[in-house]
């Protein structure tokens, strides 16, 4: 079995198809999707074309505000139980072409963080089969129901598609106090589901995991996991610059990760992480610098915010001083950058 692989902890960046995702499920509502779009700084003819991963503060706005939109807080069930196979990607092929559901927990758990790096995920054995546990590498703060439904969701869909139904021997732990709209759960997830638990687990009996996959291919099973592998190796053969460049990510608007807690998050004490920054020529501020200019660009160029809130949004107070750094970073007023994105 894989051993688990766990990605660097603070890289919250989400793919766009899923956003596209929820787009096109709005669509079928009366809902205006543009507007749901608009509240998370987005435009649908950007978001369809531009293959670049959101970050985490921009999906939590974009989720919600298609809750309170659509009036349904299980809106996170209804995504995962509308995504093809494809939209996870090679993980998800990968998946539904192994050779039992044991094969297919086992490439979740190797692979699973590839797609959405808010979970690190492990496949433990029991006497009584598999648990496929997820631990949560984000605080999605208003989104989190929805994040932790669609994984979970996601996840026994996959199942599903395997198998061309769910099997019996399942039970989902959710770690969240039961909502009062928990009768859904039996619509989408039809398991046994036990609220209030320590973290998100799927346990899978021995029985169902000896489960042949309808798709079962080894051919193409093995050219899916050799793409996840090359993904993964990517992640392994960075440099220490790369790393971290890769962590400063906000997780919230205004908010970066501080050098003792990139350090934290590389297994440095921050004195080591500063010697390891110099030897690949560079310094956290420089990296710091550089995360902010790409977010600022980003914001500039892809969504509609005013200045005033990219200010903000990059932890700038006062706009005239957020104003003058662009100029100084770019060469250009933050206008001008607009307009050259245009």
């Amino acid at each position: 079995m894989p051993a688990d692989t766990a990605l660097p902890r603070s890289t919250t960046m989400t793919s766009p198809i899923y956003a596209r995702q929820l787009r096109m499920l709005l669509q079928q509502t009366a809902v205006d999707s543009d507007r749901v779009l608009a509240a998370a700084q987005l435009d649908w003819a950007t978001l369809r074309t531009d293959d670049r991963n959101l970050p985490q503060d921009t999906v939590t706005r974009l989720v919600t505000s298609a809750i309170a939109a659509t009036g349904k807080p299980w809106l996170g069930l209804d995504l995962a139980a509308s995504l093809p196979v494809t939209a996870h990607g090679a993980p998800g092929i990968a998946a539904v072409t192994a050779r039992d559901i044991a094969g297919l927990l086992a490439v979740l758990a190797r692979y699973g963080g590839l797609r959405n790096p808010a979970f690190s995920w492990a496949l433990q054995s029991t006497p009584h089969g598999l648990v496929l546990q997820a631990t949560e590498q984000a605080d999605w703060g208003d989104a989190r129901g929805f994040v932790l439904d669609m994984m979970a969701g996601a996840v026994l869909h996959l199942i599903a598609a395997a198998l061309g139904q769910l099997p019996t021997g399942m039970r989902l732990e959710i770690p969240m106090a039961a909502p009062r709209w928990a009768a859904q759960y039996g619509r989408y997830l039809p398991v046994d589901i036990c609220f209030g638990q320590p973290a998100l687990a799927l346990h899978v009996s021995r029985d169902a995991c000896r489960l042949p996959c309808l798709g079962a291919d080894r051919h193409a099973h093995a050219m899916a996991c050799g793409e996840c592998d090359g993904a993964l190796a990517q992640y392994a053969g960075r440099s220490m610059a790369q790393r971290v460049a890769a962590l400063l990510v906000p997780v919230a608007a205004g908010r970066y990760p501080q050098l003792v807690d990139v350090a934290d998050a590389v297994g440095l004490t921050p004195r080591t992480l500063m010697r390891r920054l110099r030897a690949d020529g560079v310094t956290f501020r420089q990296l710091l610098d550089t995360a902010r200019q790409d977010r600022t660009l980003w914001l500039l160029q892809h969504t509609t915010c005013s200045v005033e809130d990219i200010a903000a949004q990059l932890g700038y107070a006062d706009t005239s001083n957020f104003s003058r750094t662009v100029r100084r970073w770019f060469g250009a007023t933050p206008l001008g950058l607009r307009q050259r994105g245009h």
